[in-house]
């Protein structure tokens, strides 16, 4: 699956810089559904779900089609 977060801090410790020391960060918007609590070793949704959740502030899609990335944000 495609993991996001609603907490662009816990992202930032995703990213990389760069020789100019910036950082470059999706914003997108994520159609998550019906969704249930996950865990590490689910390779899918379980049936009837369409994403799962940490329960807090991540959430993981199964699909292309869920996910649209609205802006690149390059940030220092």
């Amino acid at each position: 699956g495609v993991y996001f977060s609603s907490d662009a801090a816990y992202s930032h410790g995703y990213t990389k810089s760069n020789a100019n020391d910036e950082r470059c960060m999706f914003l997108a918007r994520v159609l998550i559904g019906e969704t249930t609590q996950g865990n590490h070793t689910m390779k899918t949704r379980p049936p009837g779900f369409d994403s799962t959740t940490d329960g807090n502030h991540i959430f993981v899609t199964y699909h292309d089609a869920q996910a649209l990335a609205e802006y690149l944000i390059t940030y220092k």
